[in-house]
C-alpha cells in the first residue's frame, strides 16, 4: 500500500512539474509572438516573476479541482470544464495583480500567454485520447478482438462504444450500432455508424463479420428486453447486455459501464406479480415468525423477507448446520442478534419441535423443510415419508398444541398426479393438513408452486456447471416443460397467500406459462455469451424414473377460485375420507419406521393413486 501511495505521489509531482514547464513554454511562445508589437520592453525579470505567479496560480487551481487525479485517457466534458475553471480563476488573479502591481505588462501578452498555456495543457492531457482514436482509426484488421454490434444509440450505447474503443484490451471492436429510432439512423457515434433498426441486424452481422451483439439500453422493461432478445437469438450470435447505469452521472465517464452476461431471470417469459404491501405487513410486521427448513433455498428467502418486512422475531429451524452457519454469516452483517434465533434440529424430532415452538411461541410457522430431490427420494421412500409426511405432521400437531395462529405448508406442483415419491409424499402432507384443519384451532394452509430459478437441485445450477465446463447440456426430453418463477417472487406470493388463509385452503400461485426445458437450456447458453449447438451442444438422455413431461398445479376435480391478489388462486379441495386416510397413514408410518422401502412405496401410491406413476417408473 505504501508503494502504491508513493507511485501516486510521484505521478502527481511529475504532472505538477509538467504544467509548470508548459507554463514557461507558453510564456516564451507568447513573448516571441508579441515582441514586435511591444513599444517598450518591460524588464524580463519582472515578466518572469509575474508569469511565474500566473503559472503557480493555474497549477494550484487545477490541483484544487482535482485535475491531477484524473485518468485523462477517459476524460470528458466535466474534466475539461474543470481545467477551464482553473484557467479562469488564474486569469482573474493575474488581472488583479496586473492592475495592482504589474501595470507595465501588456494585456495582449497576458492574453497570448493564457491562450498558449490553455492550448498546451489541453492538448497534452488529451493526447492519450487522440492516440486511442488514431489507433482505432488505423487498427489492424484481423486482430484477436471480436467484432461487436451495439444495440442502442442512446446514453448507454454511446458510452459502451466509447469504452470499447478506448479499452481494446477488453476484447471487442465496435463495428456497427442498431437503434429502433429512425431519427438516429445514418448518424455516427464515436465514428461508428448507426446503420438502422433491428431489421438491419442480419445485414450488419454479414457485412462486419460480427460475432457478438450487446443490448445497451439503460431504461428498458422486461417486455422490451424479451422482444429484442427474441429477435436477436434467431441469428445464433452471442448476446450480452450492459451493466446497470443507475447512479452514473456522466455519459463521458467510461468507467461506469461494462458488458456482462444476461441473467436467466431477465428472460422469464412472464411479468412479475405486484406486491400487496398491506397483505405482507399484516402478516409479518411485528409477528414472531418461525421457518422450518430455514437454511434451504425457499426457507432462507422466507427468512430474508420476514426480516425485511419487520417481523418481531425470526426463528430459523434447520438440521443443515453448514446452511445455518451461512445464513447466520449473512444476517449478522445487517441485523442485530436479538432479531433472529438459530435452532439446529429436525422436524422428524417431535421433542425438539415441541421445545423450540414452546420456547419462542411463534405467531406464524412456515414449513419449508422437506426432501425435494426426485431421484434421491426414488431410492429412499422410507426417508421421504419420515421427513415430508411425519415431519409435517409433527409441526402441525405441535402448532395446534402450542397455540400457533397460522401454519403455512410450502408445497409443490409435483404433488398433483404425482409420478414420483417426492411429489406423492408432499401430496400426503397436503392431505394431513386438510384432514386436521377442520378440528384444529391453528389455521392450516398450503401453497403450491412450480420450479424456482436457482434453488438447490434445480436444473439451472446443473446447466450452468455444464456450460462453465464447456460440456454438453443434458436435457431428459425435448418436450419436457416446467413452470418457473424467481425465488424472491415465489416467496412474496407464499407470504401473501398465508395472509389470505383462514384454514384448510390450498393456494396455487400463478406461474404464467410453462417453459420448455430445452428452450431454457438454450437461453442459458446465450445468457452466458455463447451460441447453442455451436459452443455448447444439447443432448437428450431420456426421462428419469419419476419424471413427467409436464407438471400441473391442481387436480382436474379441484375448483380454482380467484383471491384478492391476482397472482394467487385458492383450490376448493375435493372431499377426503379422513378416517380411511388416517388408517392408511398409520400403516405407512409404521413401514417407514421399519425402513421398509418397498412396502412404503406401495402404500404411498395406494394413498395417492396416480395415472402417471407406472409410465414414469418404467421410463
Amino acid at each position: 500500500m505504501k508503494i502504491k501511495n508513493l507511485v501516486k505521489r510521484y505521478h502527481i509531482l511529475c504532472s505538477l512539474l509538467r504544467d509548470i514547464g508548459l507554463g514557461a513554454l507558453a510564456f516564451v511562445a507568447a513573448y516571441w509572438v508579441n515582441r514586435g508589437s511591444m513599444v517598450t520592453l518591460p524588464s524580463l525579470r519582472l515578466l518572469w516573476v509575474y508569469f511565474f505567479i500566473c503559472i503557480l496560480s493555474t497549477v494550484a487551481s487545477m490541483a484544487l479541482l482535482k485535475s491531477y487525479r484524473v485518468e485523462w485517457r477517459y476524460a470528458g466534458i466535466t474534466e475539461i470544464v474543470n481545467v477551464v475553471l482553473a484557467f479562469i480563476v488564474s486569469g482573474v488573479i493575474a488581472t488583479i495583480l496586473k492592475i495592482s502591481y504589474f501595470s507595465k505588462v501588456y494585456l495582449n501578452l497576458l492574453f497570448l500567454f493564457y491562450f498558449f498555456y490553455f492550448g498546451f495543457s489541453v492538448l497534452w492531457r488529451l493526447s492519450a485520447r487522440f492516440a486511442l482514436v488514431l489507433k482505432k482509426r488505423f487498427r489492424v484488421v484481423g486482430n484477436n478482438n471480436e467484432n461487436i454490434i451495439v444495440y442502442g444509440a442512446g446514453y448507454t450505447g454511446a458510452t459502451l462504444v466509447k469504452r470499447l474503443i478506448e479499452k481494446p484490451e477488453e476484447g471487442f471492436d465496435p463495428v456497427a450500432i442498431i437503434d429502433d429510432d429512425p431519427a438516429k439512423h445514418r448518424r455516427f457515434v464515436s465514428d461508428i455508424p448507426v446503420i438502422g433498426g433491428r431489421d438491419c441486424i442480419g445485414y450488419a452481422i454479414r457485412k462486419y463479420k460480427a460475432t457478438t451483439i450487446a443490448i445497451a439500453i439503460s431504461k428498458i422493461t422486461r417486455e422490451q428486453l424479451l422482444s429484442i432478445y427474441a429477435y436477436i437469438k434467431k441469428f445464433n450470435i452471442k448476446i450480452k447486455i450492459t451493466s446497470n447505469m443507475s447512479g452514473a452521472n456522466s455519459v463521458l465517464n467510461s468507467d461506469v459501464i461494462s458488458l456482462k452476461n444476461l441473467k436467466i431471470e431477465d428472460l422469464l417469459h412472464r411479468k412479475e406479480h405486484k406486491i400487496d404491501k398491506e397483505l405482507l405487513d399484516s402478516f409479518i410486521n411485528d409477528k414472531v415468525i418461525m421457518v422450518t427448513g430455514g437454511a434451504g433455498s425457499i426457507g432462507s428467502e422466507i427468512c430474508r423477507q420476514a426480516l425485511f418486512y419487520h417481523c418481531k422475531k425470526l426463528i430459523i429451524f434447520d438440521h443443515h448446520e453448514y446452511g445455518m452457519f451461512k445464513i447466520n454469516e449473512e444476517f449478522k452483517k445487517t441485523y442485530s442478534a436479538d432479531l433472529y434465533a438459530l435452532e439446529v434440529g429436525s422436524v422428524r424430532d417431535r421433542d425438539k419441535v415441541r421445545a423450540v415452538i414452546e420456547k419462542y411461541k411463534p405467531d406464524v410457522v412456515f414449513h419449508a423443510a422437506a426432501y425435494k430431490h426426485v431421484p434421491m427420494m426414488e431410492i429412499s421412500a422410507d426417508e421421504a415419508v419420515k421427513n415430508n409426511v411425519m415431519g409435517t405432521e409433527n409441526v402441525i400437531d405441535q402448532c395446534n398444541e402450542s397455540g400457533v395462529k397460522k401454519f403455512i405448508l410450502v408445497s409443490t406442483d409435483k404433488a398433483i398426479n404425482p409420478a414420483n415419491i417426492m411429489g406423492a409424499t408432499k401430496r400426503i402432507a397436503e392431505l394431513v393438513l386438510e384432514c386436521k384443519s377442520a378440528n384444529y384451532a391453528t389455521q392450516l394452509a398450503a401453497v403450491r408452486f412450480g420450479n424456482v430459478l436457482g434453488s438447490s437441485g434445480s436444473v439451472i445450477p446443473t446447466f450452468m456447471k455444464q456450460i462453465n465446463n464447456r460440456e454438453p447440456i443434458t436435457v431428459t426430453h425435448p418436450e419436457m416443460k416446467r413452470y418457473f418463477m424467481t425465488i424472491p417472487e415465489a416467496v412474496r406470493l407464499v407470504i401473501q397467500a398465508g395472509a389470505l388463509a383462514s384454514g384448510g385452503e390450498v393456494f396455487v400461485l400463478d406461474m404464467g406459462e410453462p417453459v420448455y426445458i430445452k428452450d431454457l437450456a438454450m437461453d442459458l447458453i446465450r445468457a452466458s455469451g455463447l451460441i447453442p449447438e455451436q459452443d455448447i451442444k444439447i443432448i437428450y438422455t431420456g426421462l428419469r424414473p419419476g419424471e413427467k413431461l409436464f407438471e400441473e398445479l391442481q387436480y382436474s376435480d379441484e375448483d380454482v377460485n380467484a383471491t384478492k391478489h391476482s397472482g394467487i388462486f385458492v383450490c376448493k379441495l375435493s372431499g377426503v375420507d379422513c378416517e380411511t386416510f388416517f388408517v392408511k397413514l398409520k400403516a405407512l408410518k409404521e413401514c417407514a419406521q421399519r425402513n421398509d422401502k418397498q412396502k412404503a412405496e406401495e402404500l404411498i401410491f395406494e394413498i395417492v393413486p396416480s395415472e402417471y406413476r407406472e409410465q414414469a417408473k418404467g421410463a
